[in-house]
């Protein structure tokens, strides 16, 4: 009896000392460059997000001091920021996309550059398509949570344009058109990489930060920013910065999670505490 627990100690003890040095070896070459893209791609996104979180209102303000209308200065305030905001989402989905698909697929150099290009120009189609059939989805939620139909219908519709560039746009880049990616990770709230969960975060609470918004509307205050879909739009954005800090929060747990059930860890520790036990 006392021989088999000697035995057993000694193999947990050299398995304890296996799991300690491949933790070490993988350690050296941990992953940092999918954390450290999206910690970019998060700051990039707070720089857009604050710049729209100020321009809108002051443009509005000045507008309205020199047409004496808030409504009539809406449109064009609108228009101007959602046409940087197609630019910004545009350049950092394409390079999104590139890395992507450079990560996924396994081709000769001559070929990989051959099809980047086919596929940034294909994907970039794709996702104008997946942004404009997102902005008749957003227009039809809004309609249903209260707005008109007819009524103010453009500025429904670039309300719908907003969080389809917030939302839709930036994740047909990635996703294309897998539908079962798409139900996977915004329906059934599962997603599994570091960008699925960057574009989840943003693109929820985005919607929800147009949701809350509109609890300005209806208040007697008299300022500019409050016409009809100004607060919802600010709201969207502000809560799409906080949704890529949230994303990169999340990502950071998940990789250091990962880190911990590839370098054995876990199974360290389990070891360990058996060994105590055996002892």
């Amino acid at each position: 009896m006392q021989r088999t627990t000697r035995q057993g100690q000694e193999a947990a003890a050299r398995d304890l000392a296996a799991l300690r040095t491949a933790a070490r070896t993988n350690a050296v070459v941990a992953p940092s460059y999918p954390l450290l893209r999206m910690t970019l791609f998060a700051m990039a996104n707070l720089t857009a997000a604050y710049t729209t979180l100020i321009t809108v209102p002051t443009l509005l303000m000045t507008s309205d001091e020199t047409t004496g209308s808030s409504s009539s200065s809406t449109l064009p305030s609108l228009f101007w920021t959602i046409a940087a905001l197609f630019v910004f989402q545009t350049t950092v989905g394409l390079v999104q996309s590139y890395l992507h698909s450079s990560n996924q697929q396994a081709a000769t150099v001559k070929k990989g550059k051959s099809s980047s290009r086919l596929s940034s120009s294909s994907s970039l189609l794709a996702s104008i398509v997946i942004g404009t059939m997102g902005t008749a989805v957003c227009y039809a939620f809004v309609v249903l949570f209260g707005a008109g139909f007819i009524h103010q219908a453009m500025e429904t519709a670039l309300l719908a344009c907003y969080l389809s560039l917030l939302s839709f746009y930036p994740a047909s880049f990635v996703l294309k058109g897998d539908l079962t990616s798409w139900l996977r990770i915004f329906v059934h709230n599962s997603p599994q990489t570091y960008t699925e969960t960057a574009l989840y975060c943003q693109g929820m609470m985005a919607i929800f930060g147009a949701w809350l918004g509109s609890i300005v509307i209806p208040l007697d205050w008299d300022r500019p920013w409050q016409v009809w879909p100004v607060p919802c739009v600010l709201g969207a954005i502000l809560f799409y910065s906080i949704g890529a800090i949230v994303g990169l929060v999340v990502s950071v747990v998940m990789r250091q999670r990962a880190m911990r059930s590839e370098f054995g860890i876990d199974n360290v520790k389990n070891i360990s505490s058996q060994k105590a036990k055996d002892d």
